[in-house]
Formats: C-alpha cells, structure tokens, sequence
C-alpha cells in the first residue's frame, strides 16, 4: 500500500469517527466501534490520537467509563475532512435522491397526499425534495431532539408530540440514524406499515 493511499484511508476513517461525535457525546468506544463498524483497538487508537490534538475532548465518568465530546478544534477539522470528501457527493447524492423518489412513488399509488418527516440531518433536504416534486405535503417535521429548532420554516417537534398531533404516514428523512428512529416510532406505537424508510438506511429491521 502507498503512502498516499495509507493518508486518504486514515482520513476517511478519522472524518467518520469525527461525524459521530458531533452528533453527540458517546460514552464508550465499543459503542463507537459498533457505530463505525471498526475494530475497538483501532477506535481506541483514533480517540487517543484525537484527543491529543485537541480534536476530541475525554470525561472521566463513574465506574471507569469515559465520554467524547468534539472539541471546536474538532469541529474545524472536520469541516477540512468535509470538504476533502465532498468531491464523492456527485455520487452519493443523486443515489439517495432517486431512493426518496421511488418511496414518493409508493405514496402516490397509495394515494398518500400529507406526510410527516422523521429526523432531521443533511438528507432531510433531499427527502423533502422528493415530497415536493411528488406534490406530497409535509404537514409535519420532527426529530428525537429538540431545541427550538426548525426545517423548511417549519417547527421540529418531539416523536412523542408529533404522535398527539394524529396518525400520518411518515417518511424518515435521517441517514444515520433511521433504524434508531425507526424503531423509536413503533415504541410510541406507529403502526409500520405507515412508516417509509429507503431499505438501505436500516441496520436491523
């Protein structure tokens, strides 16, 4: 293997395990592992090297336990890792798009007309796309977490909220954290045959 190759494989790796982070602290490196599908000694190794660059911040917690949190300095070298990836967009992009379109599809022939997003993150602005060339409404967007936040000039509220608001066939609009909501949804009670997800996006269904 190269030197070059070597660089750009460690880089890809440290921008996933940065993208984690920044959607929050963990607080264990088997549950990062597991996220990244890596090996933990390889996690462990990437965190030390983080932390050390002042990239990602360790607490000490009670029973030996420890939380990562990205730093600012973390925050600015993923935004490099971003843009040195975001050449692959081109690729992802339209891939994802075309999935939300074929289940915007499904919701025509359903004669679906209103649907409600779940999860917000960079492929919730696609899946809205699709919605709005469909000419399906979105009558509601929202989220596990919740601070004050709004998509599209519309207010993102609470799972357990969007569930006193009535029964709406829902279209999860989150990559990363899809088979999390997914499951989250049929825990407050969605019935899953009104809940859409592109297949791919699931771990464990």
């Amino acid at each position: 293997m190269n030197k070059t190759t070597a660089v750009s494989l460690d880089d890809y790796t440290l921008f996933r395990l940065l993208c984690e982070l920044e959607q929050g602290s963990v607080s264990s490196q088997r549950e990062l592992a597991h996220r990244l599908d890596s090996a933990l000694g390889l996690v462990n190794n990437y965190l030390k090297t983080a932390s050390v660059k002042g990239w990602v911040r360790v607490k000490e917690l009670s029973g030996n336990r420890c939380s990562y949190h990205l730093t600012a300095k973390g925050v600015a070298e993923l935004r490099r890792l971003t843009l040195l990836h975001s050449r692959y967009l081109n690729r992802m992009v339209p891939l994802v798009l075309q999935e939300y379109r074929q289940l915007c599809m499904q919701f025509k022939d359903e004669g679906v007309e209103r649907v409600a997003l779940c999860g917000i993150d960079g492929c919730a602005e696609l899946a809205w796309l699709a919605l709005h060339e469909a000419g399906i409404e979105v009558v509601l967007v929202m989220d596990m977490d919740v601070s004050d936040e709004t998509f599209m000039g519309r207010e993102v509220v609470s799972l357990a909220r969007a569930m006193l608001s009535g029964m709406y066939k829902v279209l999860i609009s989150s990559r990363n954290r899809a088979d999390l909501l997914y499951h989250a949804l049929l825990d407050l009670g969605t019935d899953p045959m009104s809940i859409k997800v592109p297949v791919i996006f699931l771990e464990n269904r």
